[in-house]
């Protein structure tokens, strides 16, 4: 019997953790959101572009760090070039989102090209680290300006 008893009480207790870490998610609240950042509505096919987009540039800045570590100049310019402007914006998402979501977008863009440029140019380790740092202050500030919202 009392093995059942700490069963029951184990299973009791990993409920409990499991509702704490969900917490009440998927409840609908009618208070709206304490989020301010600026909401960019996007249907989903250009939605999901930009979110690849920004997933390929933090896959980016992974690979630049690991090449850095390595010291290996070659690899941090093709890390960078992936994101860079080789496929440019999108018209269709060039038009919905704010201009200002999009110049930073592209201003991003254009720095990972740049730093690519720099180590096929013979960068120092310490300039990549430079740049990267100048680069992924853009993404720090598009994700702390905007946020993604449903489509209407």
């Amino acid at each position: 019997m009392k093995p059942r008893r700490v069963g029951a009480g184990v299973v009791a207790v990993g409920m409990l953790m499991l509702l704490s870490v969900l917490g009440d998610a998927g409840v609908q609240r009618s208070e709206p959101s304490a989020d301010t950042r600026q909401a960019v509505v996007l249907p989903g096919p250009g939605r999901a572009k930009v979110l690849a987009e920004m997933r390929q540039m933090l896959g980016s800045i992974s690979g630049i760090l690991r090449a850095v570590v390595a010291n290996d100049m070659a690899a941090v310019e093709k890390a960078a070039r992936l994101s860079g402007m080789e496929e440019g914006a999108d018209p269709e998402i060039r038009k919905r989102v704010p201009e200002a979501f999009l110049q930073l977008g592209l201003q991003t863009h254009k720095a990972f090209d740049e730093l690519a440029d720099r180590a096929k140019a013979g960068a120092t380790r310490e300039e990549v680290i430079q740049r990267l740092a100048g680069l992924s202050n853009n993404c720090v500030a598009c994700h702390a300006a905007y946020r993604f919202a449903d489509v209407p």
